[in-house]
């Protein structure tokens, strides 16, 4: 065991100084502009942006809370979470975690594959801190919540509150609203409109990381996941 965390200490070390280095050779001023653009080109294409301000805070909370709890402390990566994917990766021998934030998880969808390697994911934390460090946190979830796939061909909140609940994003509910934050981790798997019973279970642990987070108390996450859903129809 000793040897093991020898050698993930030693791997870390040398995975951030590589993260370091590639900042240094890529460093471009424009990567935060041309990040805006593609995310407004395609809400264009897909209902439209939705500026921050339309987008429910208990939706912008439940999102944090399940996708990114230290979203507004860190800088663009969570090194512990990082440490801890590295130490199962090593343990299984092949990539498996991720340990992404939510910029993480903005820069692998506009720049770069779903392909699991080190130097994907060394590039993917060093474009990251280059966000960080250009644009404001409101910023980087409002791009987020425009951008992350939630399923049916849905790309942002703005769409898939109107996938799935026929109506603009600033009119759902609590309970709507954590429903729509448990599909990022599987859009498919998670459908509250064909698999039901795993999307409330989805929601009850979205509503649990509310409560540890702070956000609600767990007699308002109990109501909450108690509240009837207005779905539409399944496709």
């Amino acid at each position: 065991m000793r040897r093991i965390i020898i050698t993930l200490f030693t791997f870390f070390a040398l995975f951030i100084v590589a993260s370091g280095l590639y900042i240094k050779s890529v460093w471009n001023p424009s990567i935060p502009t041309v990040l805006i653009e593609r995310v407004q080109t395609r809400a264009t294409a897909h209902g439209g942006y939705v500026p921050l301000t339309h987008i429910p805070r208990f939706l912008q909370d439940a999102l944090i809370a399940t996708e990114d709890r230290n979203f507004y402390h860190n800088q663009g990566i969570d090194v512990e979470g990082i440490f801890r994917a590295l130490y199962v990766d090593m343990m299984q021998r092949k990539l498996v975690q991720g340990g992404s934030t939510i910029t993480e998880q903005l820069v692998k969808d506009i720049f770069l594959t779903d392909h699991k390697t080190i130097p994907r994911k060394i590039k993917q934390i060093a474009i990251a801190i280059m966000l960080s460090h250009s644009l404001s946190k409101n910023e980087i979830l409002a791009l987020y919540l425009n951008e992350v796939y939630l399923g049916h061909g849905a790309y942002g909140v703005g769409e898939a509150a109107h996938v799935y609940f026929g109506r603009s994003v600033n009119q759902l509910t609590p309970a709507e609203c954590s429903i729509l934050a448990g599909l990022p981790q599987a859009p498919s798997l998670y459908d509250p409109l064909k698999h039901i019973q795993l999307a409330k279970k989805r929601q009850w642990e979205v509503l649990k990381s509310m409560v540890t987070a702070g956000y609600i108390t767990m007699k308002q996450a109990q109501y909450i996941d108690h509240t009837n859903l207005e779905l539409i129809s399944a496709p």
